[in-house]
């Protein structure tokens, strides 16, 4: 196991030449399944200088160098995946021993970004997600409703945010196979929503907050009964918790997103890294006949971790 520009290491030279190597032996980099988004990462900028390391530059800005390679690599990253993003987002070009890319003066555009208290997100943990009341409940002719809890497997360190990622996908039809509605099943944006967990809560804060009809539930997945149609709805979700200040494009009654109340955005934040507990629902229905057969309700709640 190695971390790369993190450990010191003895310098190993070639004797060919006696010059550092522009190359890392086969194994030592890999790209990430999921790579954080390309461009300028939260938190000041700094061009790394020769001699430095992850080590010397959190020391210098006085936060941890996990923070500092979480800001720039992702959280949960491997060595061969740190290797990768100095390669090809810091532009690292000198490894001293061929297992690590080290930062230098000649690495272009040779910039990392050091984290502020905020900007940086602990990966925390992967919710549970517990059905309530009973559901999903079938309403009729495509109607459905799943409410849910979230809860964490252990307390929350630090306060922080359960956010999930939503994409809604609609295939509803008349009886003779023409679309029912064009812009309900036009392609939906995708979005993410935001629940409160307080230091040392395993549930969100507003989990039992009062609604309307006297349920209290975390999300609901739900649809309205469709007469005279059929069809598909699938809702494909992501759950995961983050120790983090949440980014202020997370707003309430968002216009572009379903997530009235809560704070959602459409722009996929910076710490995401697709990893999480799946929260999908998919119900098949057909009420186009005399004797509508009951519809077909799929829900998948599984961990994904890469």
């Amino acid at each position: 196991m190695f971390n790369a520009c993190l450990l010191a290491r003895p310098y190993f030279r070639f004797q060919e030449t006696n010059m550092r190597a522009d190359n890392l032996l086969p194994g030592y980099e890999k790209p990430p399944a999921h790579p954080l988004p390309e461009g300028p990462r939260p938190g000041t900028s700094y061009p790394v200088k020769d001699g430095e390391s992850w080590g010397s530059v959190a020391t210098k800005f006085k936060v941890s160098v996990k923070d500092l390679i979480a800001n720039n690599c992702g959280t949960g990253v491997t060595p061969e995946e740190i290797n990768w993003y100095l390669h090809k987002r810091v532009g690292c070009n000198e490894t001293p021993d061929r297992h690590n890319w080290a930062f230098s003066a000649s690495a272009k555009p040779g910039i990392v970004y050091i984290p502020t208290t905020s900007s940086v997100a602990v990966a925390g943990q992967n919710p549970r997600i517990n059905t309530l009341y009973g559901g999903p409940t079938d309403d009729g002719c495509g109607g459905v409703t799943w409410m849910v809890e979230f809860e964490l497997p252990k307390k929350a360190e630090n306060d922080g945010w359960i956010i999930q990622r939503v994409d809604r996908r609609y295939d509803i039809r008349n009886a003779d196979g023409t679309v029912w509605k064009p812009t309900l099943n036009a392609p939906k944006t995708t979005y993410w929503e935001a629940w409160p967990v307080k230091k040392g809560d395993t549930k969100t804060s507003t989990r039992y907050d009062a609604t309307a009809d006297g349920k209290t539930y975390d999300d609901v997945f739900d649809q309205p009964i469709r007469t005279g149609t059929k069809g598909e709805f699938q809702v494909t979700a992501l759950v995961r918790f983050y120790e983090v200040t949440l980014p202020a494009d997370f707003i309430k009654q968002n216009p572009n997103t379903r997530a009235e109340d809560l704070r959602s955005t459409t722009t996929r934040p910076s710490f995401w890294d697709a990893t999480g507990t799946t929260h999908n629902l998919t119900i098949s229905w057909d009420c186009t006949v005399d004797k509508p057969k009951p519809p077909t309700i799929i829900t998948k709640v599984i961990e994904l971790n890469f």
